[in-house]
């Protein structure tokens, strides 16, 4: 797979949250496959140890146990998600595997997991105390596991050069969170509502399908906001061995 780089300079342009969710979709329909074997690999594992947290039969470290194992394995299909459409975004290429996506992506696991529990943190602080500054850091970070994912630097980092991306747009990124909030709450509520009446195996099927279902949208969704405002001349998705010319050097990726 071909390398690429992104510019540190966002161009200011005011981003089309609908075009975004077309995109997300486009890519969500392209990807469905690999997307659904990255989640059942990762949300299978996740939610036999989240039963036994659920039974009352694990005690506080498998409690302890478990919140970590999720926060790495959901910052591992996020990063596994976002490579598989670098691949596509820099040349069409569409040959990498769902396992060689998490592989590649857990060469940054330290990283994604670090952005992952600091966004977590801030903004669940954020909502805690009141609701509207949680939604204002959700939206400033919005692009941080992309960043994290395809750009050098550290988990602070990327939380920084994610508000720089977004600054300007923060509405319109607003949006694309909400509609993927809405669309993935009302998808996965009919798996939560059948998981709660079933046994632990009935609970594992619908909690993990719900995950599997919705987990890979959300992930495209900010994908494609990420590369929408770094390189807004740039398809999100190229044909296969199409080239596009960049004046940037692998060099100039940006160092966070």
């Amino acid at each position: 797979m071909a390398d690429f780089a992104v510019t540190r300079t966002v161009q200011r342009l005011e981003l089309d949250a609908n075009a975004v969710l077309k995109e997300a979709w486009r890519l969500y329909k392209r990807l469905f496959t690999r997307s659904l074997v990255m989640g059942a690999v990762v949300f299978g594992l996740l939610n036999i140890v989240n039963e036994l947290v659920r039974s009352g039969q694990a005690g506080v470290l498998v409690g302890l146990v478990s919140i970590v194992v999720t926060i790495a394995g959901t910052a591992l299909l996020q990063g596994g998600l976002v490579e598989i459409v670098r691949g596509l975004h820099v040349d069409g290429d569409d040959e990498a595997t769902a396992f060689d996506a998490l592989e590649r992506a857990s060469g940054r696991l330290g990283k994604l997991v670090a952005v992952s529990v600091l966004v977590g943190l801030g903004v669940g602080l954020g909502v805690l105390l009141l609701v509207i500054p949680g939604l204002v850091l959700a939206t400033r970070w919005a692009v941080a596991v992309p960043v994290a994912m395809l750009e050098k630097g550290t988990a602070r980092g990327a939380m920084k050069r994610s508000r720089a991306i977004v600054a300007g747009n923060g509405w319109n990124v607003f949006k694309v969170l909400f509609a993927v909030g809405l669309l993935t709450g009302i998808v996965s509520l009919p798996f939560t509502l059948i998981g709660l009446h079933q046994g632990p195996f009935g609970w594992w099927i619908a909690a993990t399908l719900g995950s599997v279902l919705t987990a890979p949208f959300t992930a495209h969704a900010l994908t494609v906001v990420y590369y929408a405002l770094v390189q807004p001349e740039r398809p999100v998705v190229l044909e296969p061995r199409q080239q596009w010319p960049s004046i940037w050097d692998d060099e100039d990726r940006p160092s966070l």
